[in-house]
């Protein structure tokens, strides 16, 4: 599962393997040290949960996003390449992705990309920077 943070957005992209554990259940959950206490570390994870729309939470140095099973599901087996809300707190809004993490356009030599979803404009379109 990789992160991305800018501004106002939080995208994370996952692996098929990565979507397949989500869209059975399984919590993915990762950590980043954040300075040199043990105590410092960013957490973030996705867990599969219950009927009701994308929610997010921030407690703990933890950012959770619980998502509906079935909407899990749906993505991980159709032609969805992402999900998203937008959570709107008293400090302002962010706007949460959770995508499949696609074949590059331009691979790199040597590059071998492994469980990465085929991308539909793959030897349609070239993408010209690195």
């Amino acid at each position: 599962m990789k992160l991305r943070i800018h501004k106002d957005s939080i995208r994370f992209r996952f692996t098929r393997e990565e979507a397949r554990a989500l869209s059975e259940g399984m919590v993915l959950a990762e950590h980043v040290a954040v300075g040199p206490l043990a105590e410092q570390q960013l957490s973030y994870r996705v867990v599969p949960d219950g009927p009701g729309p994308i929610s997010v939470a921030f407690a703990d140095n933890t950012i959770s996003v619980f998502v509906p099973q079935a909407e899990l599901l749906d993505w991980y087996e159709g032609e969805i390449l992402a999900l998203e809300t937008t959570q709107n707190w008293s400090g302002g809004q962010v706007r949460v992705m959770l995508e499949k993490d696609l074949q590059r356009l331009n691979p790199k030599p040597g590059d071998e990309p492994k469980g990465v979803y085929s991308h539909p404009l793959f030897g349609v379109k070239h993408c010209d920077h690195p």
